[in-house]
């Protein structure tokens, strides 16, 4: 399922982005779901409760402007697609400043905006969220991938550390590190094991995470998990 999240507060435009990407991955025969906003607000005070595979926003709006909103998102979400649908070109610059993957004129949606769509969809598929399942005597929770920011072994218990809070369920570290299966989680120390989509920082053996707490890396483990941030990275 692929999640596209659009941003206009111009009504006919925003129906005309729906339509044209509903149409085009329904006729690729690819679930999504397209949730829209006309407000920037609105969709900023709950940014941190839902994360979209993909943002398409209009970047002269009311109050705060698409740019604006591009950056609240890449301070909660690095790797999601950000696109701009706009009809005013003097943003660009700004707009490619917030890891933009395009910039489409608003006169031109009905042939750029699936052109767009075609480049996408085969790195969307291939990346398509994955889940931890969370299950305890009476509750059942699954977690995204992306959402959980670290794991901390704390007795016989794990706490998953994610976006919403904290849950804690019996297990070692080291059973749910072979259960994600994952190589964007690594243990740094003997207590904790950290996802490297929310390292923002690596400083001497300190990891900082994007929830604000460090973790820092035993001498035996530096080597290998400095070489693993560097690599997921790309440096």
């Amino acid at each position: 399922m692929i999640r596209i999240m659009i941003l206009d507060d111009d009504e006919m435009y925003l129906k005309k982005e729906k339509d044209i990407t509903e149409q085009y991955f329904a006729e690729k025969n690819v679930d999504c779901t397209v949730t829209t906003y006309q407000n920037v607000e609105w969709f900023l005070l709950g940014l941190n409760e839902e994360k979209f595979d993909m943002y398409i926003l209009d970047i002269r709006m009311p109050g705060e402007n698409g740019i604006e909103a591009a950056r609240e998102i890449r301070r909660f979400y690095p790797d999601p697609i950000i696109m701009f649908i706009t009809n005013f070109v003097d943003y660009a610059i700004e707009a490619y400043e917030v890891n933009t993957y395009r910039y489409i004129p608003k006169e031109c949606l009905k042939e750029k905006l699936p052109q767009a769509y075609d480049a996408l969809l085969p790195g969307i598929m291939e990346k398509e969220e994955r889940y931890y399942i969370i299950n305890k005597r009476n509750e059942v929770e699954k977690l995204a991938y992306s959402d959980i920011f670290y794991m901390k072994k704390e007795g016989k218990y794990v706490i998953f550390v994610h976006r919403r809070g904290e849950v804690k369920i019996r297990a070692s570290l080291s059973t749910v590190e072979k259960e994600l299966n994952s190589k964007e989680f690594i243990i740094s120390d003997r207590g904790y094991l950290a996802n490297i989509q929310h390292v923002m920082k690596m400083k001497g053996r300190d990891l900082y995470m994007r929830d604000g707490n460090i973790i820092t890396v035993g001498r035996e483990r530096f080597k290998g998990v400095r070489e693993a941030i560097l690599n997921y990275w790309g440096v």
